[in-house]
């Protein structure tokens, strides 16, 4: 092909984000992938059961402002409108489910937590989010392991300050027909080589090279959008200069640990119908749990572990994985839960070597350098993706805005 103007690495939703605004500005340009799929991660497979379902990114957060909203329209995913009243969800703890009033205790104690990091992060103070989590009691462990859901990592790792740039609106809306789906479609018309992995970037006299496992592609600038765990483990290489430079930083921003085992069933337990999650509490096991419930299209329950519960998990093995989730299961419903179970599937992406975790945070004392490094001028080498959103980090939307605005300003610095 004739050497493009842009090269793309990634054709995650930055790259795809990316590739849409060269596109639309009439810029030659190539996204290379050097999986065998688009979507980075957000994925939408069955991995061996019935039906498909997200392994990555599912929600569309900030859904009132999230400019994926419009391209789901366009191109007719099935997504669900939740109001509050939809935001459903049950605790399982000391043997029983709890009633109206413990579970409005558990709300009442997880959104004191959150207040908490965020009026620590808005006063800036870069400190542990883990040092001004209250201690809620019985409480306490489901609301650790909904904060590793949500930040993809141990409170004790992740940055209040950072945690608390997020922009958050309080509307989420599940995408039923696959987030990464969405992300596929959107990225039909645009020219991708997939198979095709970016080993060293290298600037020049003429431009960028962009050296791959087929051959050298030249270019006048490059967008990189690989997760900040894949750049720091050098899987991709940078001549010094200030692209490598901030490289080097990204140790500070890394991605988590966040996993998901799937499981179909022939009945939903009735507890469980209606509900949206339901955090399982269980003395006798490590920590808290969360399941995800889903009745549409078929009853399913989605098992969210993240930060080194996660770790652990991966490191056992997918059967582990999911062996570990049946016995919360048990724990709740007694060994005749097990007839109900039709399949399961068990998601890898913290030894997948072209991810390496989940998203991304600041580490505790680094909020400002994350902030100053989505705002560093790295020339025609330009850094794209959900760690490099401010208001948006950790999700597809950010991604994909992140993507649309490097390559904005990347064009308009290329010679006419």
């Amino acid at each position: 092909m004739t050497d493009p103007k842009v090269v793309i690495i990634g054709a995650g939703a930055a790259g795809i984000g990316a590739g849409l605004e060269c596109q639309a500005q009439g810029i030659p340009f190539v996204i290379i992938e050097a999986a065998d799929r688009v979507g980075g991660r957000a994925f939408t497979a069955t991995g061996g059961l019935d039906r498909a379902w997200d392994w990555g990114c599912h929600w569309m957060h900030c859904a009132n402002e999230n400019p994926l909203v419009a391209w789901a329209d366009r191109l007719g995913t099935h997504y669900k409108k939740r109001g509050e009243q939809d935001a459903d969800f049950t605790v399982w703890d000391g043997g029983a489910f709890g009633d109206a009033t413990e579970h409005a205790e558990a709300g009442q104690a997880l959104d004191a937590v959150f207040a908490a990091i965020e009026a620590t992060g808005k006063a800036g103070r870069d400190i542990p989010a883990s040092e001004v989590m209250p201690d809620f009691g019985r409480w306490a462990p489901g609301i650790r392991t909904i904060f590793q859901l949500m930040s993809g990592d141990d409170p004790e790792v992740v940055s209040a300050a950072g945690y608390a740039d997020y922009a958050e609106t309080d509307t989420n809306w599940p995408v039923l027909s696959g987030y990464g789906d969405l992300i596929k479609r959107m990225a039909t018309d645009l020219p991708i080589r997939l198979g095709v992995a970016a080993a060293k970037v290298r600037q020049t006299a003429q431009g960028i090279d962009v050296q791959t496992n087929q051959g050298v592609i030249h270019a006048k600038a490059v967008i990189v959008t690989a997760s900040t765990n894949v750049l720091a483990s050098g899987a991709i290489r940078f001549e010094p200069g200030p692209a490598a430079d901030l490289v080097e930083e990204l140790g500070d921003i890394p991605c988590g640990a966040y996993e998901k085992v799937a499981f179909t069933l022939s009945d939903m337990p009735a507890e469980f119908r209606g509900r949206q999650f339901a955090t399982i509490q269980a003395g006798s096991l490590a920590g808290a749990v969360n399941f995800q419930i889903v009745e549409d299209g078929g009853p399913m329950l989605i098992h969210h572990i993240a930060g080194t519960p996660a770790r652990d998990a991966v490191r056992a093995g997918p059967a582990a994985m999911t062996d570990l989730a049946v016995q919360h299961l048990v724990t709740v419903f007694g060994g005749d839960v097990t007839r109900l179970i039709t399949g399961t599937a068990a998601t890898g992406w913290t030894n997948n070597p072209l991810i390496l975790g989940s998203y991304s945070h600041a580490r505790p004392g680094k909020a400002a350098k994350r902030r100053e490094l989505i705002k560093r001028d790295t020339g025609p080498i330009g850094f794209a993706g959900e760690a490099f959103s401010l208001q948006w980090e950790a999700t597809a939307h950010g991604a994909y805005q992140s993507g649309r605005d490097v390559a904005a300003r990347i064009i308009s610095t290329l010679p006419s």
